[in-house]
């Protein structure tokens, strides 16, 4: 009889541990990327799909600390953003201009901007006077379904 007692007390225990368990979490969120990043050290090449960020309107933005219109369309594109999380800006040091970055990108004037819609794809290529319309055409495309 204590066989017995014992054999159903072991059925019991292992039964009561095969429930369901504990609920399965949810995956944690995707941390959101940072709105603006320096990619390169000063004239450094840059693989640009590399650097991309799926998902979102990305302006790569190409400057140099020499570039007084840089500094412009840089204020004007961060106040145009300001809050807009579907836009993340990645910005490329071009150095003095004739650096391996330069070249890779064919990088002659600036100020020089890219943009690429949510999927990646190259959408404006912005240059001189025409980059101070970053922000607003960056907008356009984060406003795409």
């Amino acid at each position: 009889m204590a066989t017995t007692i014992a054999a159903t007390l072991v059925l019991a225990v292992a039964a009561a541990s095969c429930g369901p368990g504990p609920a399965p979490q949810p995956p944690a969120p995707e941390p959101e990327p940072e709105q603006v990043v320096q990619v390169n050290a000063t004239g450094e090449p840059v693989d640009l799909a590399q650097i991309l960020v799926p998902g979102r309107v990305t302006v790569v933005d190409f400057w140099a600390t020499w570039c007084a219109g840089c500094a412009i369309v840089d204020e004007k594109l961060h106040a145009a953003i300001a809050g807009e999380r579907a836009v993340v800006v990645r910005k490329i040091d071009i150095g003095d201009g004739d650096t391996p970055v330069a070249r890779q990108h064919k990088v002659g004037a600036l100020p020089h901007v890219r943009i690429y819609d949510r999927t990646g794809n190259l959408r404006y290529v912005l240059a001189g006077n025409d980059a101070m319309t970053a922000g607003e055409a960056a907008l356009t495309l984060a406003a795409e379904p």
